[in-house]
Protein backbone atom coordinates (compact mmCIF):
# COMPACT_ATOMS: atom_id res chain seq x y z
CA UNK A 1 0.00 0.00 0.00
CA UNK A 2 1.29 3.70 -0.91
CA UNK A 3 2.33 5.84 1.37
CA UNK A 4 1.83 9.63 0.73
CA UNK A 5 4.12 12.51 0.96
CA UNK A 6 2.98 16.40 0.37
CA UNK A 7 4.47 18.40 -1.29
CA UNK A 8 3.66 21.77 -2.65
CA UNK A 9 0.26 21.79 -5.03
CA UNK A 10 0.24 17.79 -4.79
CA UNK A 11 0.86 14.75 -3.12
CA UNK A 12 3.61 12.37 -4.21
CA UNK A 13 2.54 8.44 -3.62
CA UNK A 14 5.73 6.32 -2.34
CA UNK A 15 6.85 2.91 -1.01
CA UNK A 16 9.74 1.88 1.07
CA UNK A 17 11.16 -1.53 1.70
CA UNK A 18 14.08 -2.66 3.62
CA UNK A 19 15.64 -2.47 6.95
CA UNK A 20 16.46 1.33 8.33
CA UNK A 21 19.69 2.64 8.64
CA UNK A 22 20.67 -0.01 5.57
CA UNK A 23 22.51 1.58 2.50
CA UNK A 24 19.46 3.08 0.51
CA UNK A 25 18.79 3.01 -3.40
CA UNK A 26 15.96 5.28 -4.86
CA UNK A 27 13.98 3.92 -7.97
CA UNK A 28 12.94 7.04 -10.11
CA UNK A 29 10.57 5.48 -13.06
CA UNK A 30 10.52 6.10 -17.02
CA UNK A 31 7.93 8.55 -18.57
CA UNK A 32 6.10 5.46 -20.15
CA UNK A 33 5.50 3.86 -17.04
CA UNK A 34 5.31 4.40 -12.73
CA UNK A 35 6.93 2.75 -9.98
CA UNK A 36 5.08 -0.55 -10.92
CA UNK A 37 7.79 -1.39 -13.30
CA UNK A 38 9.86 -1.64 -10.48
CA UNK A 39 8.05 -4.66 -8.84
CA UNK A 40 10.60 -6.98 -8.76
CA UNK A 41 13.34 -4.91 -7.68
CA UNK A 42 11.68 -3.51 -4.99
CA UNK A 43 10.98 -6.75 -2.98
CA UNK A 44 14.49 -8.05 -3.48
CA UNK A 45 16.71 -4.71 -3.68
CA UNK A 46 14.17 -4.74 -0.08
CA UNK A 47 16.04 -7.89 1.59
CA UNK A 48 19.32 -5.65 1.53
CA UNK A 49 18.70 -1.96 1.07
CA UNK A 50 16.62 0.43 1.98
CA UNK A 51 14.42 1.10 -1.25
CA UNK A 52 12.23 3.80 -2.37
CA UNK A 53 10.33 3.91 -5.11
CA UNK A 54 7.63 7.22 -5.88
CA UNK A 55 5.41 8.16 -9.02
CA UNK A 56 6.10 11.50 -10.63
CA UNK A 57 3.77 14.16 -10.94
CA UNK A 58 0.40 12.60 -12.25
CA UNK A 59 1.63 9.23 -12.27
CA UNK A 60 0.26 6.38 -10.65
CA UNK A 61 -0.73 7.47 -7.43
CA UNK A 62 0.67 10.89 -7.42
CA UNK A 63 -1.55 13.86 -7.93
CA UNK A 64 -1.26 15.88 -11.36
CA UNK A 65 0.62 19.23 -11.12
CA UNK A 66 -1.75 22.07 -11.67
CA UNK A 67 0.74 24.83 -10.85
CA UNK A 68 3.96 25.09 -11.04
CA UNK A 69 6.27 22.43 -9.64
CA UNK A 70 10.30 20.75 -9.86
CA UNK A 71 10.52 17.43 -10.59
CA UNK A 72 14.00 18.18 -8.22
CA UNK A 73 12.22 19.38 -5.65
CA UNK A 74 9.76 16.63 -5.27
CA UNK A 75 12.68 14.09 -5.28
CA UNK A 76 14.70 16.40 -2.17
CA UNK A 77 11.42 16.60 -0.35
CA UNK A 78 10.96 12.51 -0.62
CA UNK A 79 14.53 12.02 0.50
CA UNK A 80 14.36 14.44 3.52
CA UNK A 81 11.14 13.32 4.58
CA UNK A 82 12.98 9.62 4.86
CA UNK A 83 15.91 10.87 6.45
CA UNK A 84 17.93 8.86 3.46
CA UNK A 85 21.49 9.10 3.60
CA UNK A 86 23.79 9.47 0.99
CA UNK A 87 21.61 6.99 -1.77
CA UNK A 88 22.34 5.92 -4.70
CA UNK A 89 19.82 7.41 -7.20
CA UNK A 90 18.45 5.21 -10.00
CA UNK A 91 17.14 6.90 -13.39
CA UNK A 92 15.82 5.55 -16.70
CA UNK A 93 15.17 7.89 -19.91
CA UNK A 94 13.23 11.04 -17.75
CA UNK A 95 14.27 9.72 -14.30
CA UNK A 96 17.72 10.32 -15.43
CA UNK A 97 17.54 13.72 -16.59
CA UNK A 98 15.96 14.50 -12.96
CA UNK A 99 18.93 12.70 -11.19
CA UNK A 100 21.35 14.88 -13.05
CA UNK A 101 19.77 18.01 -12.55
CA UNK A 102 19.54 17.14 -8.85
CA UNK A 103 23.17 16.17 -8.73
CA UNK A 104 24.16 19.53 -10.20
CA UNK A 105 21.19 21.06 -7.86
CA UNK A 106 22.00 19.21 -4.30
CA UNK A 107 25.99 18.51 -4.81
CA UNK A 108 27.29 15.46 -2.13
CA UNK A 109 23.70 14.61 -1.23
CA UNK A 110 23.95 11.50 -3.15
CA UNK A 111 26.17 8.41 -3.13
CA UNK A 112 26.42 7.85 -7.09
CA UNK A 113 23.83 7.31 -10.34
CA UNK A 114 22.77 4.48 -11.87
CA UNK A 115 21.20 5.89 -15.40
CA UNK A 116 19.40 3.89 -18.09
CA UNK A 117 19.12 5.47 -21.43
CA UNK A 118 19.21 8.67 -19.82
CA UNK A 119 18.07 12.33 -21.27
CA UNK A 120 19.87 15.71 -19.58
CA UNK A 121 18.61 18.93 -19.77
CA UNK A 122 19.97 20.83 -22.47
CA UNK A 123 19.85 18.41 -24.84
CA UNK A 124 20.29 19.82 -28.79
CA UNK A 125 20.19 17.95 -31.54
CA UNK A 126 24.01 19.29 -33.30
CA UNK A 127 25.34 17.41 -29.93
CA UNK A 128 24.66 14.29 -31.89
CA UNK A 129 25.35 12.40 -35.62
CA UNK A 130 23.04 13.80 -38.09
CA UNK A 131 19.36 11.85 -38.05
CA UNK A 132 20.31 10.46 -35.43
CA UNK A 133 16.64 11.37 -33.79
CA UNK A 134 14.96 10.67 -37.02
CA UNK A 135 13.30 7.31 -35.69
CA UNK A 136 12.48 8.57 -32.21
CA UNK A 137 10.43 11.57 -33.99
CA UNK A 138 8.66 9.59 -36.65
CA UNK A 139 7.50 6.71 -34.56
CA UNK A 140 6.54 9.77 -31.43
CA UNK A 141 4.78 11.66 -34.32
CA UNK A 142 2.88 8.56 -34.62
CA UNK A 143 1.86 7.62 -31.04
CA UNK A 144 0.51 11.22 -30.69
CA UNK A 145 -1.61 11.36 -33.54
CA UNK A 146 -3.23 7.95 -33.02
CA UNK A 147 -3.61 8.49 -29.43
CA UNK A 148 -5.48 12.26 -30.40
CA UNK A 149 -7.83 10.13 -32.90
CA UNK A 150 -8.82 8.02 -30.42
CA UNK A 151 -7.05 5.08 -30.99
CA UNK A 152 -5.02 4.36 -27.65
CA UNK A 153 -4.13 0.56 -28.62
CA UNK A 154 -2.38 1.50 -32.07
CA UNK A 155 -0.88 4.58 -30.05
CA UNK A 156 0.54 2.22 -27.66
CA UNK A 157 2.02 -0.27 -30.01
CA UNK A 158 3.55 2.91 -31.41
CA UNK A 159 5.02 3.04 -28.32
CA UNK A 160 6.43 -0.39 -28.16
CA UNK A 161 7.81 -0.47 -30.86
CA UNK A 162 10.17 2.55 -30.34
CA UNK A 163 10.98 1.96 -26.65
CA UNK A 164 9.62 -2.26 -25.46
CA UNK A 165 10.65 -4.02 -28.92
CA UNK A 166 12.28 -7.05 -26.27
CA UNK A 167 9.07 -6.74 -23.72
CA UNK A 168 7.11 -10.21 -23.78
CA UNK A 169 4.17 -12.20 -21.80
CA UNK A 170 3.48 -10.11 -17.85
CA UNK A 171 6.25 -7.64 -19.06
CA UNK A 172 4.57 -6.67 -22.06
CA UNK A 173 1.46 -6.46 -20.85
CA UNK A 174 2.70 -4.44 -17.41
CA UNK A 175 3.80 -2.15 -19.90
CA UNK A 176 0.52 -1.64 -22.34
CA UNK A 177 -1.09 -1.29 -18.93
CA UNK A 178 1.20 2.00 -17.05
CA UNK A 179 1.28 3.37 -20.52
CA UNK A 180 -2.86 3.44 -21.09
CA UNK A 181 -3.44 4.35 -17.30
CA UNK A 182 -0.82 7.14 -17.64
CA UNK A 183 -1.77 8.35 -21.06
CA UNK A 184 -2.78 12.00 -20.40
CA UNK A 185 0.87 12.22 -18.91
CA UNK A 186 2.84 9.67 -21.72
CA UNK A 187 0.65 11.72 -24.90
CA UNK A 188 -0.28 15.06 -23.45
CA UNK A 189 2.65 16.07 -20.98
CA UNK A 190 -0.53 16.62 -18.61
CA UNK A 191 2.08 17.87 -15.47
CA UNK A 192 5.41 18.23 -17.48
CA UNK A 193 3.90 21.52 -18.58
CA UNK A 194 3.57 23.11 -15.38
CA UNK A 195 7.30 22.15 -14.90
CA UNK A 196 9.64 25.14 -14.25
CA UNK A 197 12.66 25.31 -16.63
CA UNK A 198 16.01 24.02 -14.64
CA UNK A 199 18.89 26.88 -14.49
CA UNK A 200 21.71 25.44 -14.79
CA UNK A 201 21.09 22.99 -17.69
CA UNK A 202 23.18 19.47 -17.34
CA UNK A 203 24.93 19.90 -20.96
CA UNK A 204 26.69 23.03 -19.42
CA UNK A 205 28.12 20.83 -16.17
CA UNK A 206 28.68 17.95 -17.42
CA UNK A 207 32.61 18.36 -17.00
CA UNK A 208 31.61 19.34 -13.22
CA UNK A 209 29.82 15.82 -12.02
CA UNK A 210 31.90 14.72 -9.04
CA UNK A 211 29.83 11.96 -8.43
CA UNK A 212 30.31 7.80 -9.85
CA UNK A 213 28.47 7.81 -12.92
CA UNK A 214 27.32 4.35 -14.46
CA UNK A 215 25.25 4.67 -17.46
CA UNK A 216 23.38 1.55 -19.50
CA UNK A 217 21.91 1.81 -22.59
CA UNK A 218 20.35 -1.56 -24.09
CA UNK A 219 21.23 -2.71 -28.34
CA UNK A 220 17.19 -3.03 -28.65
CA UNK A 221 16.38 0.60 -27.31
CA UNK A 222 15.83 3.40 -29.21
CA UNK A 223 18.70 4.01 -31.82
CA UNK A 224 18.99 7.43 -30.50
CA UNK A 225 19.79 6.50 -26.94
CA UNK A 226 23.05 5.07 -27.55
CA UNK A 227 24.06 8.54 -29.10
CA UNK A 228 22.85 10.25 -25.82
CA UNK A 229 24.52 7.80 -23.35
CA UNK A 230 27.86 7.85 -25.32
CA UNK A 231 27.98 11.59 -25.07
CA UNK A 232 27.46 11.42 -21.01
CA UNK A 233 30.02 9.06 -20.85
CA UNK A 234 32.68 11.09 -23.09
CA UNK A 235 31.83 14.01 -21.14
CA UNK A 236 31.10 13.20 -17.21
CA UNK A 237 34.60 12.61 -15.49
CA UNK A 238 35.47 9.07 -15.16
CA UNK A 239 31.53 7.61 -16.01
CA UNK A 240 31.01 4.18 -17.45
CA UNK A 241 28.97 3.39 -20.31
CA UNK A 242 28.04 -0.02 -21.04
CA UNK A 243 25.87 -1.51 -24.07
CA UNK A 244 23.61 -4.25 -22.82
CA UNK A 245 22.72 -7.12 -25.37
CA UNK A 246 19.10 -8.19 -26.17
CA UNK A 247 17.84 -5.17 -23.59
CA UNK A 248 15.09 -2.70 -25.07
CA UNK A 249 14.60 1.23 -22.81
CA UNK A 250 12.39 -0.83 -20.10
CA UNK A 251 16.43 -2.55 -19.20
CA UNK A 252 15.45 -4.01 -16.02
CA UNK A 253 12.28 -5.88 -17.68
CA UNK A 254 14.47 -7.38 -20.32
CA UNK A 255 17.69 -7.74 -19.18
CA UNK A 256 17.75 -7.77 -14.93
CA UNK A 257 20.71 -9.74 -14.51
CA UNK A 258 22.94 -7.10 -16.30
CA UNK A 259 20.44 -4.31 -14.05
CA UNK A 260 20.74 -6.32 -11.08
CA UNK A 261 24.62 -6.85 -11.49
CA UNK A 262 25.09 -3.04 -12.31
CA UNK A 263 23.36 -2.04 -9.04
CA UNK A 264 25.82 -3.91 -6.93
CA UNK A 265 28.70 -2.74 -9.27
CA UNK A 266 26.92 1.11 -8.38
CA UNK A 267 26.52 0.31 -4.67
CA UNK A 268 30.59 -0.80 -4.70
CA UNK A 269 31.51 2.44 -5.75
Amino acid sequence: MAEFLDVPGGKIAYDVAGPEGAPSIVLIHEGIADRRMWDREFRALGKRYRVVRYDLRGYGGSTPAEQAFSSIDDLKATLDHLKLDRPLIVGPSIGGRIALDFVIAHPGVVRGLLLISPGFSGMDYPMFPEGAFDVDEKASKAAYEAYKAGRVDEAIEHLRGLWGVALKGKDLELFRTMVRENASEVFLDRSGQHERPVEPKAATQLSKFNVPLLVLVGDRDNPAQPHVARYLADHVPGAKMRVVPGADHLLNLTAPKAFDDAVEEAMRS
